[in-house]
């Protein structure tokens, strides 16, 4: 069973750690997953913290957007993952619509991260928009 939770300080060191070997956020400091005007949750199963993500909320074109941001603990443990992320994500969408929330999107030039998210969780591509991807809420 998947559960998420508000980060927490503990939660720090394995962020940071899980950021410094991801070849796509190793340049992400850990302080971007506290900014002001943000939230970060943790999904976590059975066996620990799966990701983590970093929500911040934008208005373009008078639609109230949730920005996403998405650290995976170990990018190599695609089955752990997308269990996570298909359990976890209909819950983040529905509390999503029910704060305001028109369009939840993120960025990713993964492309099995993109083809995963539109196959499975309604995400589209973003027309004109390079490598984002939507899904209205």
């Amino acid at each position: 069973m998947v559960t998420n939770r508000y980060l927490e300080y503990a939660d720090l060191p394995l962020l940071k750690e899980s950021l410094e070997k991801d070849e796509h956020h190793k340049n992400t400091p850990v302080e971007f997953f506290y900014e002001l005007n943000t939230v970060a949750s943790v999904y976590e199963d059975e066996d620990g913290i799966v990701l983590f993500v970093r929500g911040e909320a934008l208005l373009i074109e008078n639609y109230k957007v949730l920005k996403l941001d998405i650290q995976f603990v170990d990018n190599n443990n695609a089955r752990r993952n997308m269990r996570c992320m298909l359990e976890g994500f209909p819950i983040l969408a529905e509390k999503a619509k029910q704060n305001g929330f028109e369009i939840v999107v993120f960025f990713s030039d993964v492309d099995i991260l993109k083809r995963f998210c539109k196959k499975h969780l309604g995400f589209e591509e973003a027309e004109g928009i390079y490598n984002w991807l939507l899904k209205v809420v």
